[in-house]
């Protein structure tokens, strides 16, 4: 039985853009399910753009699926709707966003200035900060299931208008949840088509308190990806790999996104003694590759 495989990359923190590029030939020989591109805030991480990234490595390699990361800090929603709906199309469906929670900035902050914010003040206090992620993402999969031109005034955001173009190749591009952030499960099972624990170690027994989140955000268990990120070296890759893939069956987990702090051979290290290992699943779409349904818009 094949699992889900997402394998982490960095680009610009250690790692170059021409090892990106060996690395993403790797990947694409390995069968990995989807490359997520990592992001990091401004001034911590010096990191290249995510969305920069996968859209220079995705025509070299057509046959990879990828997810950027983009935290809702300096990006607004209708800018971020359209550059990823834009990289989805032109992968052919191959493409979703991890939106990771963040705080107001003046790129966003000024877009609900004047709006009324009953019952929660907008501050940069991480409490907020779930709240911005689910109104955010109800923005986003809004502007991608396309129809009348969007009209939303809330707490954090103003956004009004549409995407102009066709509807995503695979009917809206995928959006992922990080448990990093400390998100509601169910408001992100809700919204999100993968959520992702932050370490393989706080899968609960039997994944109850994931499955539960999903049956209470009102869809169906097969409609949302849950996937454990593990931290992995390719030293121990031949004897972990097994396990690995034994512990996430066990735990009715669809998949693992395997993190490494090491760079270029760290990274192929993994991609030639764990990858294959796991089984990874493959498929035309980002979606399929995930193991979900295709969309359909509302």
């Amino acid at each position: 039985m094949s699992i889900v495989v997402i394998l982490d990359l960095a680009v610009g923190d250690g790692l170059t853009l021409d090892h990106a590029h060996e690395v993403a030939d790797a990947a694409a020989g390995a069968g990995v399910s989807a490359i997520r591109v990592s992001d990091g805030p401004p001034g911590e991480l010096a990191l290249l753009d995510a969305g920069a990234v996968a859209s220079f490595l995705a025509p070299r390699h057509p046959e990879l699926n990828w997810i950027v990361d983009a935290p809702t800090t300096h990006n607004a929603p209708w800018n971020l709707a359209r550059r990823v709906l834009t990289l989805d199309h032109a992968t052919h469906g191959r493409a979703g966003l991890a939106l990771r929670a963040g705080d107001g900035d003046e790129a966003t902050g000024t877009l609900a200035g004047d709006l009324p914010k009953p019952g929660l003040p907008v501050d940069v206090a991480s409490a907020s900060r779930p709240h911005r992620w689910r109104e955010y993402a109800q923005v986003l999969t809004g502007l991608w299931d396309g129809g009348p031109a969007l009209e939303h005034e809330g707490r954090f955001y103003r956004v009004t208008g549409a995407l102009d173009g066709p509807p995503s190749p695979q009917g809206r591009p995928v959006l992922v949840a990080d448990g990093r952030d400390h998100v509601n499960w169910t408001d992100a099972a809700e919204l999100a088509d993968v959520l992702v624990v932050p370490r393989i170690e706080l899968v609960d027994g039997g994944n109850t308190r994931l499955v539960d989140a999903v049956v209470r955000s009102g869809r169906r268990r097969d409609e949302v990806a849950l996937v454990a990120r593990a931290g992995i070296v390719r030293e121990n890759g031949r004897a972990v790999a097994p396990e690995l893939r034994r512990w996430a069956l066990e735990h009715a987990l669809d998949g693992l996104e395997l993190a490494t702090t090491g760079g270029r051979d760290e990274l192929l290290g993994v991609l030639r003694s764990v990858v294959p290992r796991l089984e990874p699943r493959r498929g035309p779409t980002l979606r399929s590759a995930l193991g979900l349904p295709g969309h359909q818009r509302v």
